[in-house]
């Protein structure tokens, strides 16, 4: 055998050597398992509306939808990361709905069961996971539907509402009747104005009577206080809410011989109701 030969007969066989070491080493690698982010929450019901109350610069706007409910409901991390807001997901009447997101402006929430004091202009925290700040996320749903599966749903845990949260899913959100909406005469300039609003739930299902206390004339402020209230199906609920005071003036801007007004105005879902107080400097 001459050398030439000998030479390309090693080296095809260098070449399958090598071919096979590699098919080998491919067989033999083996995929290293991931797992998923651990997501622990604890999830609370915290409103069913037929809108929200927005902030409009310095003063509040209400904003619905025809056809819609607004669920609300209230999301703390318990331990481990912080899902991101797109990862939580509400399931009703065979559908998946994202958390709304894109608003024309900020959205405010006060809990039908919420138990901070009034005043209360701005409401609950808002659930963000950027950062350490728990709070609500509220889902536009259709006004009707079947609810008997109904779940919010994130990365490894599931949350299921009562059956009371689901009749009122299921049926459309009640009425409600203004019965009385009472505001003070006269208000000192370092008080507090309090008012008394009755109102009256039409419906056959429990459903919360919200909205807001807006103050226009003499003032540095418009966002008075949120309002709300969960009323039973058929009864009616009165109830007292105290506004802010920060927003009368003192006494040397008012000017000489000035009568000062503020004009409160109750924005619901119904028509809104206009009274005027006087100011009084003591």
């Amino acid at each position: 055998m001459d050398r030439r030969r000998f030479l390309a007969l090693s080296g095809l066989c260098l070449t399958g050597v090598a071919g096979c070491t590699a098919e080998n080493d491919q067989q033999q690698t083996t995929a290293v398992p991931t797992t998923s982010p651990e997501y622990d929450l604890d999830i609370e019901f915290s409103g069913l509306q037929s809108g929200v109350v927005e902030l409009f610069e310095d003063a509040y706007e209400l904003s619905s939808n025809p056809g819609s409910q607004y669920l609300f409901l209230n999301v703390s991390v318990t331990s481990g990361l912080r899902p991101a807001v797109e990862d939580i997901i509400f399931r009703f009447d065979g559908e998946a709905y994202s958390p709304k997101t894109e608003w024309d402006y900020p959205p405010l929430h006060r809990g039908e069961d919420s138990v901070g004091e009034f005043p209360d202009s701005v409401g609950d925290e808002r659930y963000r996971s950027d950062d350490d700040r728990d709070g609500w996320l509220v889902f536009e749903l259709p006004e009707r539907g079947d609810a008997s599966e109904a779940a919010l749903s994130w990365p490894g845990g599931k949350w299921k509402p009562d059956e009371s949260v689901r009749g009122r899913l299921a049926n459309p959100l009640p009425d409600f009747s203004l019965e009385a909406w009472t505001v003070p005469e006269t208000i000192s300039s370092t008080a507090r104005p309090e008012f008394e609003i009755s109102a009256r739930n039409e419906g056959a299902e429990p459903g919360q009577f919200w909205g807001a206390i807006d103050g226009d004339g003499w003032t540095t402020d418009r966002t008075v206080t949120l309002v709300t209230q969960r009323i039973p199906p058929g009864e009616t609920e009165s109830w007292r809410v105290t506004g802010r005071s920060s927003q009368i003036p003192p006494e040397d801007m008012s000017g000489e011989n000035e009568e000062v007004t503020i004009s409160y105005t109750l924005l619901w879902e119904g028509e809104n109701q206009s009274q005027s107080t006087r100011v009084t400097y003591e």
